[in-house]
């Protein structure tokens, strides 16, 4: 009885160090969220490359898996899914959430950016700076950047000036945008990426403010035809990772994510994010049922004229507008204005 049950005893213990050294040697998979389909742009020609590339330097027991279209939560969470580890990384939009990432908010002023390079180059160095570390406390930040400047797309009749958005309603990218409109008499409308063709069709709105990859995606062509090169607004853009994901991870692996992380990497998202944009753009001019409307220079100092307002604005909506505006100088020194 007693060799019997030392016996069972040891088995026992045997399948319990099994089963924990088969737990220590288990592959890890980190999840990446996006709110895109798998097709999308920032999914299909950002994301997915750059985890091809780290997970070819990752350690045999970590990689990192896409997982797009929203599934692990809506746009606006994205930031709080990975600071909660239901992500651990994710492509954010900080002005879908206006107040956590106040001075990040400094790319949306009209004029300040023209293509992503330049909004890359402004958050990287605010980062760098540290004036951008209280926001960022709670990440790991993987890159920071922008969009293009946004452009305007008119269903009736272009926008040349900015008396021609006088009493009109338009599609608005973020709260902020919904102010500068009101500097030209239009009201901002909120309206999900998705919805935005049936609404410029129906007439809901009669415009909206939105760069060339979504002009091409959601086929905004077919009912907004008048496209202003004007240069609005641009979007931050961010990849955020759980700070205790990062943590955790090998020294060998948390050197991966390092080298793939910062400045290198916002400029290499950027570099894409521009040639793509031009690439779309110099298609669509081809293209006889779309008219672009490129202002002169008498044109663009009428654009400025009419947002003169916003940097005081700006500046005095955020929570700490000494350093609000400190970073507004910063960004003007680093795009050369």
């Amino acid at each position: 009885m007693f060799n019997r049950l030392h016996i069972k005893t040891l088995l026992s213990a045997s399948a319990v160090a099994l089963a924990l050294t088969a737990t220590a040697t288990q592959a890890r998979e980190l999840r990446v969220s996006v709110h895109e389909p798998a097709q999308g742009f920032y999914s299909s020609k950002v994301l997915q490359p750059w985890i091809d590339e780290v997970n070819a330097r990752l350690s045999s027991k970590t990689s990192l898996k896409l997982y797009p279209g929203a599934i692990l939560g809506a746009p606006p969470a994205q930031a709080e899914l990975v600071k909660a580890g239901v992500a651990d990384i994710a492509l954010v939009v900080p002005n879908y959430t206006p107040g956590l990432f106040p001075l990040t908010g400094v790319v949306e002023l009209p004029g300040l950016v023209d293509k992503s390079a330049t909004g890359a180059n402004i958050l990287n160095t605010l980062a760098e700076d540290g004036a951008l570390d209280a926001e960022y406390a709670d990440y790991k930040v993987i890159a920071l950047f922008s969009t293009p400047a946004y452009r305007f797309f008119m269903t009736d009749k272009p926008a040349e000036t900015p008396t021609d958005l006088g009493g009109l309603k338009l599609r608005s990218p973020s709260k902020f945008g919904s102010e500068l409109f009101d500097m030209v008499g239009a009201s901002g409308v909120g309206i999900p990426a998705p919805q935005v063709y049936e609404n410029l069709e129906r007439g809901v709105v009669s415009g909206a403010v939105w760069v060339m990859d979504a002009y091409r995606t959601f086929r905004l062509n077919e009912v907004a035809p008048y496209v202003s090169t004007t240069g609005f607004m641009s979007s931050p853009m961010s990849i955020l990772m759980n700070k205790r994901t990062y943590d955790s991870l090998s020294d060998a692996d948390k050197a991966v994510i390092d080298e793939m992380s910062g400045r290198a990497t916002a400029e290499w998202i950027a570099s894409v994010v521009d040639q793509t944009d031009a690439e779309i753009e110099a298609a669509f001019r081809e293209d006889d049922k779309v008219t672009f409307i490129d202002p002169d220079a008498a044109g663009m100092a009428a654009w400025a004229e009419a947002f003169a307002a916003a940097p005081a604005l700006w500046v005095s909506e955020q929570p700490d507008p000494a350093a609000a505006q400190a970073a507004l100088d910063r960004a003007h020194e680093v795009a050369g204005h």
